[in-house]
């Protein structure tokens, strides 16, 4: 049995991660900050609380930990995004490094944000980075991992794109709007998103854990979409309309940078390296994913 640590492990990957592992026989650690009746190992990054111990001789150890970036992004809303991510990484890298028999392998998350707003250019694990609040985010959240990397420990950096799952994140609100006929394109709609469903989600981070794969992995479905086709197939499978534009003006309007950092930003991101090692996905496609994905809201 392999003994494995997760911090964010009561979102919404994490959690689903856990179950994972623990259904195919595994020991999970969570990482959590106390008092917490659900965490096994207590931390806080802002006052840098975490025993090194609890993390040695794990099998693995997955971190996903960070301020969601889902809301207005106010310099405040920015600031917790930013010293999430590098605060918590930073502290998990310095203890670490204290141990003599560090985890095996280290799965760090990130996000396909890293290679920011980038129109029709097809995005590999070695394309450079981009600009943008969250470009910059995701650089100094992969600059504090790199160090993790030893010849005791692999470490693998998770960059994530649009998970979708009727159970959370972004999926469900653009199901609402289709359900009440007010469902469309955001903008001019030809933004590419790079989207993953929940399930191939999790399969691809125990494929990280379990396979050599090293460095940067784009997690994210073969076939990305741009956002006017990802709106069309789902309301296609929902049996309503997808037209009614929500203009890029009104966005920004309510949700201020955020808008252009997220919703308008396009990147048409491969995941050249997951396909490479032999990974096959479930959902290569969001045309037959469509079905399951929209869950109760069909």
């Amino acid at each position: 049995m392999a003994k494995y640590a997760i911090t964010g492990a009561s979102g919404l990957i994490g959690s689903a991660l856990a179950k994972a592992l623990e259904e195919r026989g595994d020991s999970v650690l969570r990482i959590g900050r106390g008092p917490n009746k659900d965490a096994d190992i207590e931390w806080d990054p802002a006052t840098a609380v975490l025993d090194a111990s609890d993390l040695e001789g794990l099998d693995g150890l997955v971190h996903l930990a960070g301020e969601s970036i889902e809301g207005r992004w106010s310099k405040g809303k920015k600031e917790r995004i930013l010293n999430s991510r590098v605060l918590g990484t930073s502290l998990l890298a310095d203890k670490i490094s204290e141990l003599d028999n560090p985890p095996k392998v280290v799965v760090s998350s990130s996000a396909i944000g890293f290679y920011g707003n980038r129109g029709d250019e097809i995005l590999s694990e070695n394309s450079v980075s981009g600009s943008g609040f969250l470009s910059e985010v995701c650089k100094k959240w992969e600059l504090e991992a790199s160090v993790i990397a030893s010849p005791k420990t692999r470490l693998v950096i998770a960059r994530t794109g649009i998970v979708c799952t009727p159970l959370g994140g972004a999926l469900p609100k653009i199901l609402q709007t289709l359900k009440f006929f007010v469902g469309g394109p955001l903008g001019s709609g030809k933004q590419w998103w790079s989207w993953i469903s929940l399930e191939d989600e999790i399969r691809a981070l125990l494929h990280l854990l379990d396979s050599e794969l090293e460095g940067a992995v784009n997690l994210v479905a073969p076939e990305p979409v741009t956002n006017k086709s990802f709106v069309r197939i789902f309301g296609k499978q929902m049996r309503r309309p997808s037209f009614l534009v929500a203009p890029s003006l009104a966005l920004r309007l309510l949700l201020g940078e955020m808008a252009d950092g997220l919703l308008l930003a396009s990147a048409r991101v491969k995941p050249d390296a997951l396909t490479e090692s032999g990974f096959i996905f479930e959902h290569p496609n969001l045309d037959s994913a469509a079905e399951e994905l929209a869950g109760s809201h069909g």
